[in-house]
């Protein structure tokens, strides 16, 4: 107990000595920079003279040395901060330089200990360095410029050791107020007015990552930028003629000429209502529009093309898509009314990209038969591809059964096309008839490929010149938009396509129809003919064949 009560007696008196010793040396300070308190100027009056002369001669003195050091320090971050980014700095050269700038002879030592302030600054980072003979030196191998630029600027902007006490009394009173570090030689703003500073100090980019930056851009730049085979691409098939005539957001001729104060509407297209006996306008539009099954004695109001324009004719012809000029071949369409469930696939050969909207079988009232989950995983859809792309449409809980099926055929899924619909005004249809919970407003159709495509296989794809978003209106009960030809067309040019469970609207150049609703059989390629006689001798794809070609 009593070992413990004299450490810490011990403790206690070391801790009065150390205080007497810092006031002491405040009282020093004060002295020194003649800033000090009524008690300090009392001190002062008991000072001899010989005593007072020489802390003044001490004071000048040290000013004039503190100036010194503080010139040099000052000529060291300037010349760190313009030397060139490839440029060798060392304690030889800086001193020599600093030694041209100043018209004063500089120690290298005194370069060297600044440069290892800087270091633990975290201003630059050096290297000792010996030569065979013995000398040595500093070498810089790094600069952090934001720093740097930060501090010679707070540097400069510091006020000079020959201004006058109350000069500096009146700038502390009126500006964030300045510390020194314990070396007494890099000014520090306080916390209460650095804060400001030290954050725009942490933002400024340094060199190195101002050129990083640059070069990131520039990279960007040329990765973005199409190259000259993508650019011919594009010409290849950019649309040629006229321009698709827009509609007018208003709807009608009257809301136009009403919401724009002119005479006549604008030069888009306009809708007029339908007014029928049973028509009730109070009731507002009806919310299937054109695609309504009972608009003969529907009460809502409905809506056609307003052609009452003496320009209708040339509207018409502006409204129809240009004709892409292509340099591919386009074959004749080719269709088979079948039963795609016993139909021998083997006849038809092999295709670039295959299509296919199925009836399937989503737990709802739907106007055509269905298909169950295990016919259509069992069909034969594998021997129609070695490789290339297969084009799924699929809607409610089918999205799931749809990739269990494309994995089943030996495709992998890599992409996905969705059918954003809109009604006849235009807008995005809210009242959509499938959807459990919700009304769907969109479809879905998986992208799944197999085989190497573009990668020296038997066809050539094109990519990246089609959205994954198709915007387009809503017509008949299962009738997809147009606009996916397009995109298959502009995928894989000029090659055979197959579309299975297709209907008369469906029947396209390039491609082979396969559905129990188009009408007979219209075969051109002589291949396809032969193997289709041979399975099918009586023409008719509706009954389950003899015998097929897979067995042989």
């Amino acid at each position: 107990m009593s070992d413990t009560w004299k450490d810490i007696q011990a403790l206690q008196s070391k801790r009065n000595s150390f205080k007497e010793k810092l006031l002491k040396r405040k009282r020093e300070r004060d002295l020194v920079l003649g800033i000090s308190d009524e008690k300090n100027h009392a001190e002062l009056e008991n000072i001899s003279p010989q005593r007072a002369e020489s802390v003044v001669k001490l004071t000048q003195d040290s000013s004039s040395v503190d100036q010194e050091a503080a010139d040099i320090e000052s000529a060291l971050l300037t010349c760190l901060c313009n030397a060139a980014v490839e440029e060798k700095l060392d304690s030889r050269t800086l001193t020599k330089s600093l030694s041209k700038s100043l018209e004063k002879t500089v120690n290298q030592t005194a370069i060297e200990l600044l440069l290892r302030k800087f270091v633990a600054q975290e201003l630059v980072r050096i290297k000792e360095e010996t030569s065979s003979v013995g000398s040595s030196w500093i070498s810089v191998e790094y600069c952090d410029d934001a720093k740097l630029m930060e501090l010679a600027r707070l540097s400069v902007d510091q006020p000079s050791t020959e201004e006058s006490s109350a000069t500096k009394r009146t700038r502390a009173d009126s500006s964030p107020a300045v510390e020194r570090t314990p070396t007494g030689d890099t000014p520090i703003l306080s916390a209460g007015g650095v804060l400001d500073s030290v954050q725009s100090l942490l933002n400024t980019q340094s060199t190195k990552e101002r050129e990083s930056k640059k070069v990131n851009e520039d990279l960007l730049y040329l990765l973005s930028k199409p190259t000259a085979k993508e650019q011919l691409l594009v010409e290849k098939f950019k649309s040629q003629g006229g321009v698709v005539q827009e509609f007018c957001p208003h709807g009608t001729k009257d809301e136009c000429m009403h919401a724009t104060g002119e005479s006549k509407g604008c030069g888009r297209l306009h809708f007029r209502k339908i007014i029928k006996p049973h028509t009730d306008e109070s009731l507002g539009d009806c919310s299937f529009l054109n695609t309504c099954f009972h608009m003969d004695t529907c009460k809502y109001v409905h809506y056609e093309i307003d052609d009452t324009d003496t320009k209708s004719e040339e509207k018409s012809k502006e409204l129809s898509l240009p004709r892409m000029k292509s340099a591919t071949t386009l074959n004749p369409p080719q269709w088979i009314q079948s039963d795609i469930r016993v139909f021998d696939m083997t006849v038809l050969g092999k295709f670039s990209v295959v299509m296919a909207d199925p009836p399937w079988d989503i737990h709802m009232e739907l106007p055509y038969g269905t298909m169950k989950d295990d016919e259509m995983m069992e069909l034969n859809i594998p021997c129609l591809q070695d490789e290339g792309f297969f084009f799924l449409w699929v809607t409610g809980r089918a999205m799931e059964l749809g990739r269990e099926c494309l994995k089943k055929w030996g495709y992998d899924r890599c992409d996905e096309l969705i059918w954003v619909k809109t009604n006849q005004l235009q807008r995005i249809i809210r009242t959509g008839r499938t959807g459990h919970w919700l009304n769907h407003g969109k479809e879905h159709c998986l992208v799944g490929f197999k085989g190497s495509p573009g990668n020296g296989g038997q066809y050539v794809f094109n990519r990246g010149l089609d959205c994954d978003v198709i915007v387009s209106e809503v017509r008949e009960t299962s009738h997809k938009p147009d606009e996916v030809y397009g995109i298959i067309e502009r995928l894989s040019p000029g090659t055979r396509k197959l579309e299975l469970f297709g209907r008369p609207h469906n029947i396209q150049p390039n491609w082979i129809t396969l559905g129990n609703q188009v009408d007979g059989v219209r075969l051109i390629d002589p291949d396809v003919v032969r193997r289709f006689k041979e399975v099918y001798p009586d023409g008719n794809a509706l009954a389950k064949p003899q015998k097929s070609l897979a067995k042989k």
